[in-house]
């Protein structure tokens, strides 16, 4: 397949950047902000390969992370973008769009609770398809655990204590986990839940 070509999956042309996503289980997210031009992120295999860059642009940097806009633009290692995050300002419960070669394919809501925190993935018709519910307390390390509409755990979004040589900085790393054969569109839409995550709950 040429730099040119797309794959076809479920019905829906992507990217050829995201053809190594199609079969894998398991992607690593490491996170480092800047506090003028926005987070940016690596997200690599299991082997360390890496397989996107993600940068923030266009939101407003002076607000808190919690209440902040941000659009976020994913590339693969040819520098080709290949997903792209859209939360826009809400005064409400958070969202956030997931879109791949300019199709929306998920639409990621923050769920009203008490006490753990719920993110629905939806699809790009608002229709569940994924539940993701944190820990009721934020630890160094904590899991974001996924669940199926049937409410069996499929994957996990886990942040990782990375050690004392992180402690004083603004970075954090993650390990994601889903199924091996989950459609790519949700795929995509866990990642991005992860870089949500990190914006809502774990950003100073």
């Amino acid at each position: 397949m040429s730099k040119t070509e797309k794959m076809n999956y479920a019905g829906m042309s992507y990217p050829p950047g995201l053809t190594k996503l199609l079969t894998l289980g398991r992607v690593l997210v490491r996170q480092k902000t800047t506090v003028f031009s926005g987070n940016k992120y690596v997200v690599t295999d299991p082997n360390g390969e890496v397989m996107f860059y993600a940068k923030e642009t266009g939101g407003m940097m002076l607000l808190d992370a919690k209440s902040r806009p941000f659009h976020i633009n994913i590339y693969d290692a040819q520098d080709n973008e290949v997903i792209t995050l859209r939360r826009p300002y809400t005064f409400g419960p958070d969202k956030m769009q997931v879109c791949i070669g300019g199709q929306l394919v998920s639409v990621v809501r923050q769920e009203v609770t008490f006490m753990k925190p719920v993110l629905n993935i939806n699809d790009a018709s608002d229709r569940p398809v994924l539940r993701v519910k944190g820990p009721a307390m934020m630890t160094q390390q904590c899991d974001f655990v996924v669940y199926g509409t049937n409410k069996a755990q499929v994957g996990v979004i886990r942040r990782v204590w990375s050690g004392w040589r992180n402690a004083f900085t603004d970075t954090d790393s993650f390990h994601i986990e889903f199924p091996a054969d989950l459609d790519v569109r949700f795929k995509a839409a866990i990642i991005g839940t992860c870089f949500l995550v990190d914006f809502l709950y774990f950003e100073d």
